[in-house]
């Protein structure tokens, strides 16, 4: 026997409407005092305010992380043994790319020399001011005194001079790509150029396009503020003041991204302005009543409600600070996707003063106005319960999830969504008992003073003047349930207004009248149905693709602007990322290599490394043993497995070989015990521009790291951005998973027809197909943000199919003429409520950020999609299936 809770929420709320109407001032007054005090929270926001993307945007226990603190803890960064390319744990630096203005190669004589003339200008000349604290001097400066350095000597990009004397070098140092070198100093080619063209007969480098300019800073306490002065220096020099005819140029140091971000968030501050300003003025035009039937035409002053439409916009407000300042008092961490936020929860509050708005306008005027809010919550009650319960389920379970970023927006997005909930039902509700008593006295409805008598028509009859009202509401609401199930204490009778006395040309008439006798009708038509059921099917195919090609990662490029300077920056480092980039491989264990068979499994595991699609084979290897090799080769030697070669002799080559300081950074030898307790190598990498090929590179490479012998760590950059993309689609399967399930719940406990239940549930999945197979078409990737909007989609879909379902279900008649019923009631409250969502989220589509632009295309998606079904798909097919599936009985028409 199915279980409802329908009837037992109607009944509560009726007495929850008499309840607010006694207790309507501390309702109204008690958020207006909570709020200042939970705004208190915003004290914290720059403290809890978190922009790293490696902590918002890859799980919490991502594998990187321990990659990273593997290579950290063996390989830290000393400031005065630093060598670029050998440490992760940069804090402060400026990276330049650099390209011809041409579009050519940048081996050209004036291109180079124009590159070294910025070099030299970045390395001398810009400079930063000391402080000069308790009467010390100032000093100015410059990246020699601030530069991570070897020996107390500073890199100096020598690979431009390299470039210039190629001619000459070229004698002397091989340019093969990715490295180059003599026999015993091998330089690695693959991070200081790109976009290359090769020789095909010896692999040596014939043109790039793109070249790398790096200003390492260092990052102690003491001089680190330093060098954060100098980054913004740089970025105003390369932004405001340099120029150049030769080359163009992206940049980034270690804050741009960051700022980037930042930026973005400050973007929504005026376009959330221009959205809640949009939206105002559309509930305050749909707030006034105008007089058609009386004497006098024009507004009705007395049950015209603009104060409610503004406190409905206020309630919003409210809830929002309230919420961001309570969750800023736990300590809860904010980030930059919680500022899409405020425009979910005033579309939400509107929806919601439209419903309480619009049932209050068809109670019955001849009621008192306790009994009348009585009449109002336990129909708007669970209509607004259905709407923000299910929101507040759907980001709970967002809530699961290994992404920090998304966490932390489902936290704030619940509690806004359930102080929204909870100030509707108490300020807003207090409120409309306070305008009620005013329009029960006749009072003016912006200035609150008694008007005239004679201007209210007392002659015209209480119900005439009621049933004027239900045909001039504006804005109506679903009805959520028939009489027949309503276990609350029956209304008083009234006597019902004849069908054709009802004014034909007001806007609510009119639309209920085009749904029932010209929509309805019209889809009932067998061609119709025929063609719908084509556009379905063209709808399902286009899902379909959609969701079979769908593409992941939330690209770095992806978390600012278009216009922001770092976004270049991410697309010119796509062009190393194609060949030439180095993955660091650690052996934690190294084995013994004067066991032939340990040295054996060596080699084995660096083949297995170098021959994937991923990585570009042995001349891409940079690792001390495989020059050892080379060197014992050039001297004839016979590899015995004595201690004298793989020890002592092996020892005093890492020492006096040319590269001597390069193998002593990719050494862990412990002196005491005289054995090697970690030694790693660098692997070139290829393919890895998009971020499909992150993630499968990734897996196969860490793959090969767990099946070999040794205790092998493997780390590059882009492993905390494949980290994402592994596991976004699993966890957005999951989440959304759990929410249809619970939605399925809900729906059964509000409905009372487990097939009905089924049919909604399926109804959600065809939406969620639909959002995600048709944002991949409209090039939203599957990442952190559109998960995001993914779940919130699921909460919408509810709205968008459950109402008409339920309405079919409770009306009287064959299947033909229970559709004909719901669309009459529910077809434009849903197109209402989609519209007013479109039109809170429609500024944003002028935004350039693919954060903003991603929330705002997957839920105009959801809503344009659930129009579709909730007016088109759903009822036609609803007129197709039997009424007898539904094992529903006799029940009154929704009307």
């Amino acid at each position: 026997m199915q279980i409802s809770l329908e009837p037992l929420l109607r009944k509560f709320f009726f007495w929850y409407g008499g309840f607010a109407y006694r207790w309507r001032w501390p309702l109204f007054i008690v958020p207006l005092i909570l709020t200042p005090f939970l705004g208190i929270g915003f004290i914290w926001y720059r403290e809890l305010r978190v922009y790293d993307p490696a902590y918002v945007f890859t799980p919490r226990d991502a594998r990187w992380k321990h990659e990273f603190y593997a290579f950290a803890r063996l390989w830290p960064l000393k400031e005065n043994e630093f060598i670029p390319g050998k440490s992760f744990e940069m804090n402060r630096f400026v990276n330049i790319l650099v390209k011809a203005a041409d579009k050519g190669s940048i081996f050209r004589d004036e291109i180079l020399d124009e590159i070294e003339k910025l070099n030299q200008y970045m390395m001398y000349n810009i400079t930063i001011e000391t402080e000069g604290k308790d009467g010390a001097p100032k000093f100015n400066l410059t990246y020699q005194d601030l530069c991570l350095n070897y020996e107390w000597n500073c890199g100096g990009n020598e690979h431009i001079r390299m470039f210039k004397e190629m001619s000459k070098l070229g004698k002397v140092i091989d340019l093969k790509f990715p490295r180059g070198g003599n026999q015993d100093t091998p330089v690695y080619l693959g991070s200081a150029i790109g976009d290359i063209v090769l020789n095909k007969s010896d692999n040596t480098v014939a043109e790039a396009k793109i070249t790398q300019l790096f200003y390492f800073l260092k990052q102690s306490d003491t001089v680190r503020p330093y060098s954060t002065a100098f980054e913004y220096a740089a970025e105003k020099y390369l932004l405001h003041e340099y120029k150049s005819d030769l080359i163009t140029y992206s940049f980034a140091h270690y804050q741009s991204l960051e700022d980037g971000l930042d930026e973005n968030a400050q973007r929504f501050v005026p376009n959330f302005v221009i959205s809640f300003t949009s939206l105002s003025l559309f509930c305050l035009s749909c707030a006034f009543v105008l007089r058609t039937k009386q004497r006098v035409k024009g507004i009705d002053w007395i049950r015209s409600k603009p104060w409610i439409a503004v406190c409905g916009l206020f309630t919003t407000l409210i809830s929002l600070i309230s919420a961001f300042g309570f969750m800023m008092i736990l300590g809860i961490p904010y980030n930059v996707i919680n500022t899409i936020i405020p425009f979910l929860i005033i579309t939400i509050g509107i929806d919601d003063m439209f419903i309480m708005n619009a049932c209050w306008d068809q109670t019955d005027r001849s009621l008192s106005v306790e009994e009348r809010m009585s009449v109002m919550m336990m129909h708007a009650g669970v209509a607004v319960s259905i709407t923000n319960v299910t929101d507040i389920l759907s980001f709970a379970i967002g809530c699961y999830t290994e992404l920090p970023g998304i966490e932390m927006f489902c936290l704030y997005a619940c509690f806004s969504v359930l102080f929204c909930y909870v100030y509707q039902l108490t300020y807003f509700t207090g409120f409309m008992a306070i305008v009620g008593i005013m329009e029960e006295e006749k009072r003016h409805c912006i200035f609150f003073y008694k008007l005239d008598e004679q201007k209210v028509h007392p002659s015209e009859s209480t119900q005439t003047f009621d049933a004027e009202k239900k045909d001039e509401l504006q804005l109506t609401t679903i009805e959520i349930n028939s009489e027949n199930s309503l276990s609350a204490p029956p209304l008083p009778p009234k006597e019902p207004l004849p069908h054709e006395k009802r004014h034909a040309t007001h806007a609510n008439n009119m639309v209920h009248k085009f749904f029932s006798n010209q929509y309805a009708p019209f889809i009932m038509r067998n061609e119709i149905r025929l063609l719908a059921g084509l556009m379905y099917f063209i709808y399902a195919c286009g899902a379909w693709h959609g969701c079979m090609n769908y593409r992941e990662g939330l690209e770095p490029n992806h978390l600012v602007t278009e216009s922001h300077y770092i976004a270049q920056y991410f697309e010119d480092m796509k062009l190393f990322w194609k060949v030439g980039p180095q993955m660091h491989v650690a052996i934690l264990n190294p084995p013994n290599l004067i066991n032939p068979v340990e040295r054996e499994k060596l080699m084995a595991m660096i083949r297995a490394f170098e021959n994937t699609e991923y990585t570009m084979g042995r001349e891409g290897t940079v690792f001390f043993f495989l020059e050892y090799l080379n060197y014992l080769d050039q001297l004839n030697a016979e590899l015995e497995n004595t201690e004298k070669i793989w020890k002592k002799k092996l020892l005093s080559w890492l020492k006096f070989t040319g590269a001597s300081n390069q193998w002593k950074g990719d050494i862990v030898y412990n002196k005491t015990t005289e054995q090697f307790e970690a030694f790693r190598m660098q692997i070139a990498l290829k393919n890895i521009v998009e971020p499909n090929q992150h993630k499968l590179a990734a897996e196969l490479l860490r793959k090969i790291a767990d099946e070999q012998p040794f205790e092998v760590e493997i780390y590059h950059e882009a492993f905390p951005f494949a980290d994402q993309y592994i596991i976004i689609f699993p966890s957005t399967i999951r989440n959304v998973g759990m929410s249809l399930i619970c939605m399925s719940g809900i729906a059964l406990l509000l409905i009372p027809s487990f097939p009905s239940a089924v049919f909604i549930m399926v109804s959600i999945i065809s939406i969620a197909i639909g959002v995600f197979g048709y944002m991949t078409h409209w090039g939203v990737n599957l990442d952190a943000v559109s998960m995001i909007s993914l779940i919130m989609s699921i909460g919408f879909a509810v709205d968008l199919s459950a109402h008409i379902v339920y309405a079919f279900v409770t009306a009287d008649g064959n299947s033909v003429e229970r559709v004909k019923g719901a669309l009459s009631h529910l077809g434009w409250p849903i197109f209402q409520g989609a519209f007013s969502t479109i039109m809170g989220i429609s500024v944003l589509y002028t935004v350039d950020a693919y954060i903003i632009l991603t929330f705002f295309k997957t839920i105009w998606l959801t809503m344009v999609i659930g129009l579709l079904h909730g007016l088109i798909f759903i009822p036609i097919l609803l007129s197709i299936i039997p009424i007898g599936v539904f094992h529903v009985h006799g029940t009154k028409d929704p009307h």
